[in-house]
């Protein structure tokens, strides 16, 4: 059966990214029209209105770079409530390039009052168009039956993930060990997704991916720490032989040359910018909490370098002395009703940027661990060092595509990936992403209770044990579970 005669389901489809960032640029250049009726009731003189058509062009080359720095035209499965953030923050940074732009073109006849209003014109017609857009992909994409395969423990872990999701993406239909898969075949039409731990060895994926190609499913694999290495490689010969030329995977002089120029730039302008916040953090934590106002703590930068990290103190002083070294938790008792805020809007971190300057962080880079819990993960993850090749950020590709309690070895997959696939843009591209993330208290939340989940994730594990026992098919779970 060839793809063109599978059936609907089984195809995989999406919107045009290209078509999403027309409307888009349309419905910014709208906002601004909509503000420019409401400010002088339709008699809209010339003089305030060239120095808008000046910038049209520009504004909308603007918007579409900044929007895709946002990552707003890569497929999210998450909650809309990502999209909402990110639109915000896209709104906000469109006008601050109006603004931009108008002062480089001279346009002081741009009203002031238009672009505010346009500003909130823009953020309504953007979330009402993104919600939409959200809403189609969802229907587009449609509830995808979804198959697991992999061992007991790995599998535990990717349905946590999968069960996290929002309602109408994925429902989990069965479970398989690695020894089920030439069983594969006979659940194939009751099924549109398959989903791979990153443990499988490489003939498993193999049968996998032949099994997806000829009935036309959708393959979703968890990359190893092998896969993330050798990514970004350059295909050579030797003879007449192919071979891949794995570089290493370190930054260049020139490119640690050039990030550390931009450290400092960001450093020095973000200490200025910040000063009045950092002075108000001083006083509150001075006023509401016995202690000292700062937090130092041991952390392990590049090339295994231990400095000391430098926060705003955000827990009652001697927090760990009762519990040592120990992971923050959601509604952690240490935490004062001040370190609270702080946590929330990210003022503790601030502090930071003195490390940056000082050259034992970057801005942009995996983040700090404390010696104890590095010893812990090497142990645990032969390739943890890699990570110790660039210095540690403030924020990094974790921390914006991941949350607090996302998995070490999760982080530790984005933390790879950003060292192999590093470069400038890419930083720019965290940094901004770095904004919406701020507003999200989920991202910093501490470890939640999660019983009614893992009961779900107990329930398919077992149901997959007694299958491969009696070889019969599983109970159905549904994503619609959630913690």
């Amino acid at each position: 059966m060839s793809f063109s005669q599978l059936p609907a389901g089984k195809k995989l489809k999406s919107i045009s990214p290209v078509f999403i960032a027309v409307v888009d640029v349309l419905l910014i250049n709208l906002g601004f029209l909509a503000a420019y009726w409401l400010r002088f009731t339709g008699d809209i003189p010339q003089h305030s209105f060239k120095p808008f058509l000046d910038i049209i062009p520009w504004l909308s080359i603007a918007a579409v770079i900044i929007f895709i720095g946002l990552g707003l035209y890569e497929k999210r499965r998450d909650g809309f409530f990502h999209v909402l953030r990110a639109s915000l923050t896209a709104v906000a940074c469109v006008f601050v390039a109006a603004i931009a732009l108008t002062f480089w073109f001279r346009g002081f006849c741009f009203p002031r009052s238009v672009l505010l209003l346009g500003a909130v014109n823009q953020f309504i017609l953007i979330s009402l168009w993104r919600l939409g857009c959200w809403h189609l992909e969802k229907h587009v994409h449609g509830v995808r039956n979804l198959l697991v395969i992999g061992d007991r423990e790995e599998v535990e872990k990717l349905l946590s993930k999968v069960l996290d999701l929002p309602y109408g993406w994925f429902k989990i239909k069965k479970v398989l060990e690695p020894s089920q898969l030439d069983e594969l075949d006979k659940y194939t039409s009751e099924i549109d997704s398959i989903l791979l731990v990153p443990s499988l060895p490489d003939e498993d994926k193999t049968k996998a991916f032949a099994a997806c190609q000829g009935a036309g499913l959708e393959a979703l694999v968890v990359p190893d720490f092998y896969d993330i290495l050798i990514g970004n490689t350059r295909v050579t010969q030797l003879d007449d032989l192919p071979v891949m030329e794995i570089q290493d995977i370190s930054l260049s002089a020139i490119q640690r040359i050039l990030k550390r120029t931009m450290d400092i730039v960001i450093s020095l302008v973000g200490i200025i910018l910040s000063s009045p916040l950092m002075i108000a953090c001083v006083l509150l934590i001075k006023f509401t909490s016995p202690g000292p106002v700062l937090f130092t703590q041991r952390r392990v930068g590049r090339k295994g370098q231990v400095y000391y990290l430098c926060k705003f103190r955000t827990m009652v002083q001697n927090a760990e002395q009762m519990t040592g070294p120990v992971l923050a938790s959601d509604n952690d008792p240490r935490i004062t009703p001040a370190g609270r805020f702080m946590r929330a809007t990210r003022l503790d971190e601030l502090p930071q940027l003195f490390n940056v300057l000082k050259g034992e962080m970057s801005f942009v880079g995996p983040r700090p661990e404390r010696p104890v819990f590095v010893e812990e993960f090497k142990q645990e993850y032969p390739n943890y060092y890699y990570r110790h090749l660039v210095k540690p950020g403030i924020t990094g590709l974790a921390q914006v595509a991941g949350k607090y309690t996302t998995l070490p070895e999760d982080k530790l997959r984005f933390d790879l990936f950003y060292i192999r696939n590093y470069s400038l843009l890419l930083d720019l591209k965290i940094i901004l992403q770095t904004i919406p993330v701020v507003l999200s208290r989920e991202s910093a939340a501490g470890k939640k209770d999660n019983t009614d989940k893992n009961a779900v994730i107990y329930h398919l594990v077992n149901d997959y044990k007694k299958t491969t026992a009696r070889d019969k098919p599983v109970s159905q779970g549904s994503s619609s579970t959630k913690a």
